[in-house]
């Protein structure tokens, strides 16, 4: 038996490794500047939110190719991703925290942490109560860990940090 929509989960997993390839070149472009180390720190989300998004998509294809069956795909790729995704984020709030990054003071930054909080929970959801919407909830997880990689990129990529007195 095979999961549902495998090939909307290679997609992403395709698309993640994209964000993770566009962050690393984004973090190292203009390595001498002063705002560099802000970026660097800001790029390393994204590829490690893309890390999360591609992993998870690869885990639920490669436990779904040892011949699982679909809910014990959903529950065990649940369980580990969330707990990925818990620890990296832990990890990267603490690292904002300390770096004093500009990206921790901007206002609209509620967005994509609130979308992270909803992907954790989808991911403990299916985990702990899981149903015939696994699938679908998974697969939802996963494009929200790539919408806070995409807002995050695009946020640190555009913004405008003036002269280097203010970085």
């Amino acid at each position: 038996m095979s999961i549902e929509h495998s090939d909307l989960i290679a997609l992403i997993a395709e698309v993640s490794a994209t964000f993770v390839g566009f962050s690393l070149v984004v973090g190292l472009l203009q390595s001498n500047e002063p705002t560099a180390a802000r970026r660097r720190e800001a790029m390393r989300s994204v590829a490690e939110l893309g890390f999360i998004a591609a992993g998870g998509a690869m885990l639920a294809l490669a436990l779904d190719s040892f011949g699982m069956v679909p809910d014990a795909v959903w529950r065990v790729a649940s369980l580990l991703v969330a707990i990925l995704w818990i620890s990296f984020h832990t990890v990267a709030s603490r690292r904002f925290k300390t770096a004093g990054s500009q990206i921790t003071k901007t206002g609209i930054l509620w967005i994509p942490a609130s979308l992270a909080f909803v992907g954790m929970g989808i991911l403990l959801w299916n985990a702990i109560l899981p149903s015939g919407y696994s699938g679908p909830r998974y697969i939802a997880s996963l494009i929200l860990a790539l919408t806070v990689s995409a807002f995050l990129f695009l946020l640190e990529t555009f913004r405008n940090y003036g002269d280097a007195s203010d970085a």
